[in-house]
């Protein structure tokens, strides 16, 4: 189990990095009234969010091989503890100064960990039927031609966040589903394997796009609450994820802690400068103005 959490911790840190990385290219590319898959095309092109995208393949790969023993509620949540890891990287590398509320937040996603660490049961998903990975293909299919013909109605990034993070929580549920699969074969032939791509493709397509209309912390905190809180509850339900006996009230605190946490630290999703670069500008203004 020890194994599955350092893979999860890993894959955070790659999508923390992917964060600030993607905020400063997404803003670099003009906004798009539908949710247009040319847009990939533009953000393959640019420098940052390419960047990005390669540390995102890297958190997706590890968080599948996390995803194959440990349960779903448990990977998320430690995915979106990747916000305090931005943090405390904005603070050692950028010298921002963290206020008392990010101290709590980032304490309340530490312990939350802690006590997920505590509660997880290690090992694949239950039994599930095998029409399973068919009706996440359909739900998956359902939620990008909604996003595509909603979009133009869509005017802040909360929507379009939101639906970013059912997207991603749909890939992990895939993930999860595939965890049982020993041979190539298995994984070509399975149904969840092609709902992961398109998953993961939407879930980035709805991002940027949630990135291009508002606040990058509220299209980050409505992300997390999408990608953790949904897959959580139908990986409890249906895939059989368990915790130890007598941990269930332990996991569900360690889960809101980790996630509330993650949300009230989604401020730090969007690119900081350093203090240095401030002070030059004011000190450029004020020569400027003489």
């Amino acid at each position: 189990m020890a194994v599955g959490f350092v893979l999860a911790i890993g894959a955070a840190l790659c999508s923390a990095t992917a964060a600030i990385l993607q905020s400063i290219g997404v803003r670099r590319l003009s906004a798009t009234a539908h949710l247009d898959p040319r847009l990939l095309l533009r953000l393959v092109r640019n420098g940052p969010y390419a960047t990005g995208l390669v540390l995102d393949g890297a958190s997706s790969l590890l968080t599948f091989t996390a995803l194959r023993v440990l349960p779903i509620f448990a990977v998320q949540a430690v995915g979106a503890a990747n916000l305090g890891m931005v943090a405390l990287i904005a603070m050692l590398v950028l010298r921002l100064r963290l206020t008392a509320l990010d101290w709590s937040a980032i304490g309340a996603v530490i312990v939350g960990l802690v006590l997920l660490v505590l509660s997880a049961v290690a090992g694949p998903p239950g039994e599930v039927p095998a029409s399973a990975g068919w009706w996440l293909l359909a739900v998956v299919i359902a939620v990008a031609v909604g996003a595509y013909l909603g979009s133009p109605r869509m005017c802040g990034p909360a929507v379009p966040g939101v639906l970013a993070g059912l997207s991603f929580g749909s890939a992990a549920l895939g993930a999860r589903l595939l965890a049982r699969a020993d041979t190539v074969g298995a994984i070509v032939g399975n149904p969840a394997t092609y709902a992961v791509v398109l998953a993961g493709l939407t879930g980035v397509l709805l991002y940027a796009t949630a990135l291009q209309r508002g606040s990058v912390t509220v299209a980050s905190a409505s992300s997390i609450v999408g990608q953790t809180v949904a897959p959580a509850v139908t990986g409890w339900l249906l895939l059989g994820d368990r915790v130890r006996p007598g941990f269930l009230p332990v996991a569900i605190l360690g889960f809101a802690f980790a996630v509330t946490g993650a949300v009230a630290l989604a401020r730090h999703a969007q690119p900081h400068r350093r203090l240095d670069d401030c002070d030059e500008e004011q000190r450029g203004a004020h020569g400027g103005g003489r």
